[in-house]
């Protein structure tokens, strides 16, 4: 049956790569995926799949469904591009990915032998935004068994360590005034975020090890000759556990306030996002690694010098069993994500070669789940004594 897959795999290979390379173009940011999502639901429905539009009031978001019964196995589909730097994460080759893999199921009549339902869940925003935190919500996943995604990255692995998060808006409001004539009038906004970003800067030594804070000021005034009245910035904080990150952002909520007393501004916080960090599920990511062999991929140790970062498939791992893995686009070579470098080998001739290579990954997992109870029973043990010790 393994073999049937990767011939149907195979066969698609060059409406793969083609689809791939035009979301690439696209290059459409969180929430504005129109084509690029489109892209990919269309080929779903060619290819005999039931599919859903405009999911939970989102406009790009859809789920594509083929078979019928349990399991229902999840394949996450992300295809939206950063603001600038255009697919610097490869997620043109994400969404492609999960199509893929679930199209050469049903092309290969893995769920006409087994039983079973294949889902291909399109969700925007991953980037910005959190989306499936908007589809959990909506209960997408409430009749999931498993889920899993493969990310691009220079390295191959089943296996992900991520940072949780929480991101804030922080406002600032003063008083205007002439900057030469009457500065002493104004009561300067400004001064607050520049107190703000340094006491940042200075808690650093006493963070945490693995703990992140950074930003942007998005508003830092209104013209230079106006003492300013209004400053704003977005400010992300990371943990790689639940309890530290809590601990840092009541650290972080104290320095707002005091930077807006130094300065006798008035302020406003609001919490933008939250996600949860990855609940890797052991047995799932084994049985992935297993087949990333068989498809001659080199699979290594998922480690924090690697590279940390954070995604909302970290929220889809809290509800159901899943994966956030990863697969190599780079020849083992190191490029850091979210770089005009690692753009380029998202729409590389090596890219798309080893991104046909995670379809078949990818599929040949699922058909591992849909043709062992056993696997399935390990899969959710694992993912229910994870919840009940609260490991995850």
């Amino acid at each position: 049956m393994k073999d049937k897959i990767m011939e149907a795999a195979d066969e698609m290979k060059g409406k793969l790569i083609e689809m791939a390379r035009k979301i690439f173009e696209y290059a459409e940011v969180a929430f504005q995926e129109r084509r690029s999502s489109k892209l990919l639901a269309d080929f779903l429905e060619e290819e005999d799949f039931e599919v859903e539009r405009n999911v939970a009031g989102l406009e790009t978001a859809f789920v594509a469904k083929y078979g019928s019964g349990s399991p229902t196995v999840a394949l996450l589909a992300e295809y939206d591009a950063l603001p600038e730097l255009g697919h610097a994460c490869g997620h043109n080759m994400i969404g492609v990915m999960s199509t893929g893999a679930g199209v050469a199921l049903k092309k290969s009549n893995v769920l006409n032998e087994y039983g079973g339902t294949i889902l291909v869940v399109g969700s925007p925003a991953e980037e910005k935004g959190a989306g499936k935190r908007i589809l959990i919500e909506n209960g997408v996943f409430d009749s999931v068994d498993v889920a899993m995604m493969i990310h691009p990255a220079s390295f191959t692995t089943g296996f992900d360590i991520s940072y949780a998060l929480e991101v804030y808006k922080v406002e600032y409001f003063g008083k205007p005034s002439h900057a030469a004539a009457d500065p002493e009038e104004g009561i300067n906004a400004l001064d607050s975020m520049v107190q703000l970003f340094t006491g940042i800067g200075l808690m650093r030594q006493q963070l945490p090890e693995k703990v992140r804070i950074h930003g942007i000021i998005t508003n830092g005034g209104q013209a230079p000759n106006i003492i300013p009245e209004y400053t704003s910035a977005e400010i992300i904080v990371r943990a790689l556990e639940k309890n530290t990150l809590e601990r840092v952002v009541e650290k972080f909520k104290k320095l707002v306030e005091g930077a807006a007393l130094m300065s006798g501004c008035k302020y406003n916080l609001e919490r933008l996002e939250t996600l949860s960090n990855v609940f890797v599920n052991v047995p799932l990511a084994k049985t992935l690694e297993k087949n990333f062999e068989i498809v001659g991929e080199k699979v290594v140790e998922r480690t924090y010098e690697q590279g940390v970062g954070s995604t909302d498939m970290g929220d889809v791992t809290q509800v159901v069993p899943g994966i956030h893995a990863y697969v190599n686009i780079t020849g083992g070579k190191y490029v850091p994500a979210h770089t005009h470098e690692f753009a380029e080998f998202a729409n590389s001739e090596e890219g798309y070669e080893a991104m046909i290579r995670a379809v078949k990954a990818l599929a040949m997992t699922c058909y591992d789940i849909f043709s062992s109870k056993d696997l399935l029973n390990e899969i959710k043990d694992y993912f229910r004594r994870g919840k009940e010790l609260g490991t995850s």
